[in-house]
């Protein structure tokens, strides 16, 4: 999943709407060097109907409510110049004010099985699953992750872009921003207002949202405000996407989450994966720099050293290796009590969580076989 610097920012709007407007995409598109004179067009505020001001007044009332959201997603890609439908599924997590996470992954399709939109000849679209990805954004870094190959890409957030400023993002209308700004950036019309369905069609305003689609589509919960779906309609026209949402749960416990990943979900478990591009981006850090200037020298990354307690050394030292580290292992202590293997990890330096550079020696100490201890 090596993807150019345009479609990354593309699948970010994307992964933006199916965690209700996380608001990423922007924060991507400002790293990798944007010109912020792309988004200086006027901003004047248009006149709307009553309805739809009423509508953006409650819509902003009630995300100010929201701290967490989280549920299941159906996603349908569309391509008309192919006439191809993807398919694919999952769930996504949002935490105010800056974090997300899809998990996304190609649905299964059945032998001989056609999409429901119907081709100009009669027929309908191929059908095909979709690619299998993550997305995770921790408030300073956003993580692309490809399941099949496993391997990453890690990308920094400008300091600038962090925490409430996330709101320049592409799609913030679609969670918690205030009306008037909406206003300010998007040709707003009402589709659809029923007791069962709010509908509102969005076209940007400014150049550099208009990068990333022509018009998007939001169908709202007249009662929740919560989204029930998001249509794209890619930039070319010629390609769409849409996102179905089901069972979201706003506010809900974070212990329950903590359960299923066996820790925070916005924090990605790589050890088995391999790190591509180059990246500065210093795990932890208070100053996150910005990806390196393609006429610049490539500069290391920096990132938290894996876990391997509790491998065994062979283990270890071949993931160590995927991900650019260099190891060391040391014979420790004899495995005498329960639950203590021989030549697996028991200790390691630099210690796992600590920022280390690629190519920079993880330390490893063994357990070892207490038969084969001298006297």
């Amino acid at each position: 999943m090596k993807l150019k610097p345009v479609l990354l920012q593309s699948a970010l709007v994307f992964t933006c709407c199916a965690v209700a407007g996380l608001l990423l995409s922007n924060q991507l598109s400002q790293a990798q060097g944007q010109q912020h004179a792309a988004n200086q067009e006027p901003e004047v505020e248009q006149q709307l109907p009553a309805a739809l001001e009423k509508i953006l007044e409650n819509w902003e009332r009630e995300s100010a409510k929201i701290e967490k959201l989280e549920g299941n997603h159906l996603r349908r890609e569309y391509d008309d110049v192919f006439q191809i439908e993807k398919k694919s599924e999952g769930r996504f997590y949002y935490e105010q004010p800056d974090k997300g996470r899809i998990d996304i992954a190609g649905m299964k399709i059945p032998e001989g099985a056609k999409s429901d939109k119907p081709n100009d000849k009669g027929d309908f679209y191929a059908l095909k699953p979709g690619q299998d990805e993550r997305w995770i954004c921790d408030g300073k870094r956003i993580f692309s992750i490809d399941e099949n190959e496993k391997k990453y890409e890690v990308f920094p957030i400008p300091l600038e872009r962090r925490g409430v400023n996330i709101m320049e993002g592409p799609l913030p209308f679609l969670f918690g921003m205030p009306a008037k700004v909406a206003k300010q950036r998007y040709y707003l019309k009402l589709l659809v207002n029923t007791p069962e369905q709010i509908i509102i069609a969005a076209k940007p305003r400014r150049r550099a949202d208009a990068a990333n689609y022509r018009e998007a589509k939001i169908k709202l919960d007249p009662k929740t405000y919560l989204p029930a779906a998001v249509q794209l309609i890619h930039p070319s026209g010629n390609q769409s996407t849409v996102y179905i949402f089901s069972n979201v749960v706003a506010n809900k416990n974070r212990g329950i989450l903590g359960g299923i990943f066996g820790k925070d979900p916005f924090t990605p478990d790589l050890d088995d994966y391999r790190l591509e591009g180059k990246v500065v981006a210093v795990a932890g850090e208070e100053n996150v720099q910005r990806p390196v200037p393609k006429a610049a020298p490539v500069q290391q990354a920096a990132f938290k050293v894996p876990n391997m307690i509790g491998r065994d050394y062979e283990t270890a030292q071949k993931l160590l290796k995927n991900m650019g580290f260099e190891s060391q292992v040391h014979a420790g202590k004899p495995a005498q009590e329960a639950g203590q293997r021989i030549y697996h990890v028991y200790n390691q330096l630099p210690v796992p969580g600590e920022a280390a550079k690629q190519g920079a020696t993880i330390h490893l100490q063994l357990y070892t076989d207490p038969s084969k201890q001298q006297n």
